[in-house]
């Protein structure tokens, strides 16, 4: 097992109709908030003024920005930024989904440290610039996916370059996270079945990328596989379950928060393959995401089979006693788990065809990868022809 230092600084509020306590919760942390969220729909409209009166019932001045966008874009971030420090606000909520509370989390670090957001993501050799502190957040998901309400990551996307990258850091790790499963029965099915998948991509994502380092993360990381497997088919028969709404939340902060990493902290580029999915064709990370996991597996099954079988037999029924064939049957497997919750989608189902590939690749390859070995530091060394062939098995 390696060694590892974790801690879980949020404090999680769970339960039903909690996000009632909003106002007492945020008065603790500044008296001007700054409330970040999606553009205004009708599903979210109501929710949005909710929040407001609750913030506004416990006294507290509310500034609204209502302009964060999937894939959140550095120049709409850096807008935030400006509007934070001209009103001079002192504390964030952030309502909505992984996207929002990840702009969120640029908006209070940046405020704080200065510079623009786009400064401070990985991007190639250049280094980045490092925060100096953050404004506290209060998050309120709107999705179970990222775990963004409980983590220091955040991602961001440069839509004039058709970059996608991200920063860590843990200044910028919300000091509440709210989780209502009221809250998180409005979000449509199709985005629920987005979310379930993007657990699912950051539970595989640990448990793949190292040797057999830690049984305890193991067991935790296939509890959760199985757990999520469960309550991926009971929300899709029942999109109203506030029980399994729940389920997924826990799912969703336990499986990126660091715990189903502990002894075996490797990684493997899945999620860099997905970023110019993101970038290009601003499709939604987790559904580019289930595009890109089975064509993954079954891209590098061969390359480190006897963790490709551990997960096939524990999480998937795969019975075959030999290593490589197990492995092999892994992608299958969860195609047609996919499949059974109406989530297997392809890039040509989607109307894309193989005319950025190439350029795709060489974009990962270019902010993520070592140019001069010309790969991606993993335990599966990746390559650009790689990642164009993970993309033509994803068509």
């Amino acid at each position: 097992m390696d060694e590892f230092n974790w801690n879980f600084p949020t404090e999680i509020i769970y339960g039903t109709g909690r996000l009632n306590e909003l106002g007492d919760i945020a008065k603790n942390y500044g008296k001007k908030v700054f409330l970040a969220t999606y553009a205004r729909i009708p599903v979210l409209a109501p929710l949005i003024d909710r929040t407001i009166e609750y913030l506004k019932d416990a006294g507290l001045e509310v500034v609204v920005f209502e302009k964060i966008e999937p894939n959140p874009r550095a120049h709409t971030i850096d807008e935030g930024v400006d509007l934070f420090t001209q009103s001079g606000c002192d504390s964030i909520v952030a309502l909505g989904g992984g996207s929002v509370i990840d702009g969120a989390k640029y908006i209070a670090a940046t405020a704080f440290s200065g510079g623009k957001s786009w400064d401070y993501v990985v991007l190639g050799d250049r280094k980045p610039r490092e925060y100096t502190g953050a404004y506290p957040i209060v998050a309120i998901p709107t999705v179970s996916a990222a775990g963004s309400e409980v983590n220091a990551g955040g991602v961001l996307t440069n839509w004039e370059t058709k970059e996608k990258s991200f920063s860590r850091s843990p200044y910028r790790i919300p000091k509440v996270a709210i989780i209502d499963p009221e809250v998180l029965a409005t979000l449509p099915l199709s985005i629920t079945k987005d979310s379930c998948v993007d657990i699912f991509s950051h539970q595989i994502e640990r448990y793949l990328s190292d040797e057999d380092k830690s049984e305890f993360a193991d067991r935790i990381t296939e509890g959760l596989i199985l757990l999520l497997k469960d309550s991926f088919h009971k929300i899709v028969n029942d999109p109203t379950d506030l029980e399994t709404r729940g389920t997924l939340a826990l799912c969703s902060i336990f499986s990126w928060q660091g715990i189903q990493g502990l002894g075996r902290m490797g990684t493997i580029p899945m999620h860099s393959i997905e970023m110019p999915l993101s970038a290009h064709y601003d499709m939604p990370h987790g559904h580019g995401m289930g595009i890109v996991i089975p064509a993954y597996l079954e891209y590098f099954a061969d390359k480190l089979p006897h963790r490709w079988a551990k997960m096939a037999r524990r999480c998937f029924g795969i019975t075959a006693k030999d290593d490589l064939e197990a492995a092999k049957q892994l992608a299958p497997a969860v195609r047609e788990w996919f499949k059974s919750v109406d989530s297997l989608w392809t890039l040509s189902g989607d109307g894309i065809g193989d005319e950025k590939f190439q350029e795709m690749a060489e974009d990962v390859m270019r902010m993520f990868g070592d140019l001069k070995k010309d790969r991606i530091a993993s335990i599966i060394p990746t390559r650009v022809q790689d990642m164009v062939e993970i993309y033509k098995l994803a068509l």
